[in-house]
Formats: C-alpha cells, sequence, structure tokens
C-alpha cells in the first residue's frame, strides 16, 4: 500500500494505526514524519512550546501501540518496515529503502544511514575523509542525496586509483603549502603528526613534526626538510620565550614578596609616629588645601619619609569616600594616567579617564604599588567591574 498525507492525515484523525510491514510512503509522508520543522503547541498550563509536526504518541499509534507489548514481540517490532522508494543520483536507477518502526516513533531516520562511504583496511584513516569530500563535492550531501551500494563502490574504486596516482607524484609539498591545496580533497590524503613528550609536572612539550600521507610514505625531499628546520626553529623560538616568560613571572613574585616583607618592618618600625600623622593632615584630609601641581609636593606625597604606611592605610580605608576626594588620590590618579600617556589600558580610548584597582591590597597606599592601579575609560571600568561582580558570585 503507497501511503500518502491524506491517507496519513485520516489516520491521525481516527487515531487508528497505519504502517504496516511492506508499505509505501511518499515524499510528503517522509518530510512530515523527519523533516518537518518543529510548531508551537499549546501545553495544559495554557503556555505553548516547540513541538514536532507529529506527536510520539500518535507515532506509536500508527505504528500500533507499544504498551503490552513483551520484550520478545520488541525485537520484531524493531524490524518491521516501511519502504521508501529513492532514486540514486549517480546511475538513475530507482531503489526502496526501508524504515523501521522504531524510527519512526523516535524521528531518526536519514538517508545517509544507507550511504556508506568508508574504505575498509585504511591503515592511516586518510582515504575514508578524503573520498567523503570528493563524494559530496560529486553528489552533494549524504545527509539527503542517495546514491546506491553499486554506485559508492565503483565511485570508491575510481577515486582510489585518483588518490594513487596522486600519492605517486613527485614534488606534491609545493602544492600542499600553496594556497591552491586549500579545500581540495587530496589534502585530506596527509596528516600531520606532531610528537610530544611529557615532563614530569605533566606539561606536553611539542618535539616535532611529520606529515605522512595515505600510502605510509613520510616526506623527505629537500622542500620538506627546509619547512621541517623552519616549522623547528618556529618551536625552539616559542619555547625561549615561554622559559623567559616563566622567569619573569617569578622574579616578578619574589620581589612582590621582598617588598611585602620591607614594608612590613617599615610599618612595624615607624608605628604611631609623629610625622604619619602630619602627613595624613596634609595628604589624606579631602579639605586640605594644597597645591597638588607642585613638583615637590607630589614627591612627598609618593615619597613620605619616616611614616607608618600601615596607620596611613588604616585610616585612608575607614575613611574611604573622603579618601578618593583627598590630595594624595588625586595625585596618584594622575601619575598612572600619565604613566599611561593618558589613553585606556584596555581599549585606547583618551575620553572619560578612570583610575581602577586591579588588587585591593595596598588600597590607600597606592603610592608603594602602582602596579596594582590600572587606567581605563569609564567603559572598560564598568565592564572590569562587572566581570569581578560576576566571578564574586
Amino acid at each position: 500500500m503507497l501511503i500518502t498525507r491524506d491517507i496519513l492525515n485520516k489516520a491521525l484523525e481516527d487515531k487508528m494505526p497505519l504502517f504496516h510491514d511492506g508499505d509505501y510512503i511518499d515524499d510528503d509522508v517522509l518530510y512530515d514524519l523527519f523533516y518537518a520543522q518543529p510548531i508551537l503547541k499549546g501545553l495544559p498550563n495554557g503556555k505553548k512550546a516547540l513541538r514536532t509536526l507529529i506527536a510520539k504518541s500518535d507515532r506509536n499509534i500508527l505504528c500500533a501501540e507499544l504498551k503490552e507489548r513483551t520484550k520478545s514481540l520488541k525485537k520484531e517490532f524493531e524490524f518491521e518496515k516501511i519502504y521508501y522508494r529513492v532514486k540514486c543520483k549517480s546511475c538513475g536507477k530507482n531503489f526502496s529503502i526501508y524504515i523501521t518502526k522504531s524510527q519512526i516513533i523516535n524521528r531518526r531516520f536519514k538517508i545517509s544511514n544507507h550511504v556508506n562511504i568508508s574504505v575498509h583496511h585504511d591503515r592511516y584513516y586518510l582515504f575514508t575523509p578524503a573520498f567523503k569530500e570528493l563524494y559530496s563535492i560529486k553528489f552533494g550531501n549524504s545527509y539527503n542525496m542517495y546514491v546506491c551500494e553499486s554506485c559508492i563502490d565503483k565511485f570508491i574504486s575510481d577515486s582510489m586509483q585518483k588518490a594513487v596516482d596522486f600519492l605517486e607524484k613527485k614534488d606534491k609539498f609545493d602544492w600542499f603549502l600553496s594556497e591552491e591545496s586549500l579545500g581540495d580533497w587530496k589534502r585530506e590524503l596527509f596528516r600531520i603528526e606532531t610528537t610530544h613528550f611529557k615532563l614530569e609536572n605533566g606539561v606536553k612539550i611539542e618535539d616535532g613534526k611529520e606529515i605522512r600521507a595515505a600510502n605510509g610514505e613520510i616526506w623527505t625531499d629537500e622542500k620538506y626538510n627546509e619547512w621541517k628546520k623552519r616549522e623547528e626553529e618556529a618551536r625552539n623560538h616559542k619555547k625561549k620565550l615561554e622559559e623567559i616568560r616563566l622567569q619573569q613571572k617569578l622574579d616578578e613574585e619574589a620581589e612582590r614578596e621582598r617588598t611585602r616583607k620591607a614594608n612590613e618592618l617599615f610599618l612595624a618600625r615607624h608605628q604611631l609616629n609623629t610625622p604619619t600623622q602630619r602627613y595624613i593632615n596634609k595628604f589624606c584630609n579631602k579639605d586640605s588645601d594644597i597645591d597638588i601641581t607642585d613638583k615637590e609636593i607630589q614627591r612627598e606625597a609618593l615619597s613620605p619619609e619616616d611614616v607608618n604606611y600601615e596607620a596611613i592605610q588604616k585610616h585612608n580605608s575607614k575613611l574611604y569616600r573622603e579618601y578618593l576626594q583627598s590630595p594624595l588620590w588625586k595625585i596618584i590618579s594622575s601619575k598612572v594616567k600619565w604613566n599611561a600617556n593618558h589613553r585606556c589600558e584596555k581599549c585606547g580610548s583618551t575620553k572619560n579617564l578612570v583610575t581602577h584597582h586591579t588588587s585591593y591590597e595596598f588600597k590607600g597606599v597606592e603610592f608603594l604599588a602602582f602596579h596594582t592601579l590600572q587606567c581605563l575609560c569609564s567603559k572598560c571600568h564598568e565592564k572590569e567591574h562587572d566581570k569581578q561582580n560576576g566571578s564574586e558570585k
């Protein structure tokens, strides 16, 4: 029996079984069963949600209800076949391919299930992806384009001959490096193999590359050796840069630790010193009337002598809003912007610049650690705070 869309709709309306072993379906029914886009349907709570054109409950009825079926019958049900007639894209002959009831119920039929483009005994797993790419170029996507088994066998046989002829050519390396090879199916006949060795800390370091062909050949000609030499030089350069960056990081951490210990000693020695209070009154009071453009004033603010940094930090942290209006903060902020050449350190903007804390470890005594401050525009500043707030959550 050939099942058309009219017959399908009638069966859906009557809630009656429809598909039986040996039936055929037409293009419209195939589309409704497997390719139709989801549509909005009402839910019991009044809301709407995307659902397939034919609900799974209806599919169960169309294929005969699964309920009350025993495990012994389930296997029989799985392999009851409904047929669909397709035309081979290559030879033009008509063929029948089958669809199981389980595939109808679970909406998981694909024409590509009946199209097998693979090369047996493909030692390096290179012929198959190359031929699949060539297949797409010649016939179209196998997902919805049928080519019969005999035509695929002939396609693979012809393609294998093309691949072998190409692999036997000399001086293929120029082609491999050229833009001409990009997007060419024959490029899939080669694989770049990267070797690694593992360090004790678990880090893998690249230790060379080889280009292997589908026939097992490894390039050894002069041009390949020149390419390999350039690759090795680039790899060694990258490794050296990584070593330099690592050493710089270690040096910076050591310097920060020395600075922290020196500050702790200094704070301990100068706790409750009189010059500290004079410094606070002069630079940390928002009502202090001093000329912050004066070079000597700036030097005194940023390089104070005989003061207790811990006491200054405690004072400024406690009265933080007032501190942000103080001469000290204005001098520090001006210095940060000057160091950044009055440009945002994120986007390069010169408008609406502000001073941003990357760390609050030195809050109130930022002149001891300018590396904890950044010059940002207001937009980048807002983004940084949004990012920080998100990470805290």
